[in-house]
């Protein structure tokens, strides 16, 4: 145990805080001042106690003879805080919830473009109800640098008129930006390309590491940013334009082109996937309960059959290699960089979870393909063209 600044003892872990004088006879008694103790949700153990001073979370222990004999304390639960939000009664067609299933569940990063009206920000927004419960590590990590209480996880959608300082934290003193208070949760970018491009740029090492290293007037605090993105963007300035289909644009074609300059490379680059709205047009006949439930199912594949807790958009190429079919090799594209390659093997992983393969077959990564390298190599050449 250390000693506390008031001579008593104490000691703290994730879940349990001891406080308390011990005597020589391993005796223990509690100072008058443990109401006070800033234990937030923790489980307060502490020396003997009137029965009129018991209050939720606290227990109390004689001696230490009871402790090392193995006196078991009662430790809240944090899953039993989970509270998950309701699910809309809403359906989708069959490629936006295949889009639905492959996003929740890997956890990648997306980048939705199309025209306006086409059903970006509804599909966006419904992720939200589609991801998996929060681990212990970011439900503790979001309360602990937020200081409030959570019930699941975060959705933050700031406006696109948000300034950088906002968007990533600082000031003096230090504060909060939407990128750590989204942490665990997802992350919305609405409208993307009307951010202004410090703040695009300002999200590329955050998604890189998973926190951020804010440094004002000689304070340095560290907060963390593993969340969800996930933008949405019209093609050109009035909303018209759309890939592969007729031009009916109201600007010229030369505008709509210049108007995807704002996309950076190496910020396009953080996206796992790249989706066209126009791509998922039909009959919207699948219930988002029923996405949830193949959600759930594979999901649990992952966690419970390949043994693996953290979601797929955290793995790394040489973790990833080890997971391919020998016979997949044709089929990766040729010399692709180091990202689109990671993130055509992360999805492909993801599309065999929801088959329930153990390996990433070549199927997967022929489905994987579109949505990671086809859509991204048709874009980038779109912006080169203009």
């Amino acid at each position: 145990m250390e000693n506390g600044s008031n001579g008593f003892s104490h000691y703290e872990s994730s879940s349990l805080y001891f406080y308390g004088e011990v005597d020589l006879n391993g005796e223990v008694f509690t100072p008058e001042d443990w109401k006070s103790l800033p234990v937030k949700d923790k489980t307060l153990i502490v020396g003997s106690l009137d029965e009129n001073n018991y209050k939720q979370n606290v227990y109390h222990v004689k001696n230490l003879k009871e402790l090392y004999a193995g006196k078991k304390v009662p430790v809240e639960n944090w899953r039993n805080r989970l509270e998950a939000p309701e699910i809309p009664e809403i359906s989708f067609s069959k490629r936006a919830a295949d889009l639905l299933k492959i996003t929740a569940v890997g956890e990648h990063s997306l980048l939705l473009c199309g025209s306006s009206g086409s059903g970006k920000t509804t599909l966006a927004e419904n992720l939200y109800y589609l991801l998996s419960p929060p681990s212990r590590q970011s439900f503790e990590e979001l309360e602990q640098v937020l200081n409030v209480s959570q019930s699941w996880r975060s959705f933050i959608s700031p406006h696109h008129t948000t300034t950088p300082l906002s968007m990533i934290g600082g000031g003096s003193p230090l504060f909060l930006g939407e990128i750590s208070k989204a942490h665990g949760g997802l992350l919305l970018l609405d409208e993307y390309l009307e951010f202004h491009p410090r703040v695009q740029e300002a999200l590329r090492e955050p998604l890189e590491k998973g926190e951020i290293r804010l440094v004002r007037k000689g304070q340095c605090k560290i907060f963390p940013t593993r969340f969800l993105l996930v933008a949405t963007s019209n093609l050109c300035p009035c909303g018209d334009y759309e890939p592969n289909k007729p031009v009916r644009c109201s600007y010229s074609l030369r505008r709509c082109q210049s108007y995807l300059d704002r996309l950076s490379g190496p910020m396009m680059d953080r996206f796992d996937l790249l989706a066209f709205s126009g791509d998922w047009r039909g009959e919207k006949t699948i219930a988002l309960k029923d996405i949830h439930k193949e959600i759930e199912e594979a999901c649990f594949f992952r966690m419970n059959k390949r043994r693996q807790e953290v979601p797929n958009s955290r793995l790394e190429l040489k973790t990833l290699e080890k997971m391919i079919e020998a016979n997949i090799a044709p089929l990766l594209p040729q010399s692709p960089s180091h990202r689109r390659k990671r993130a055509l093997l992360r999805v492909a992983r993801t599309f065999s979870d929801l088959k329930q393969e153990m390996k990433i077959s070549p199927s997967s990564v022929e489905q994987a393909l579109i949505l990671t390298v086809k859509n991204f190599f048709f874009l980038k050449n779109r912006i080169l063209a203009g």
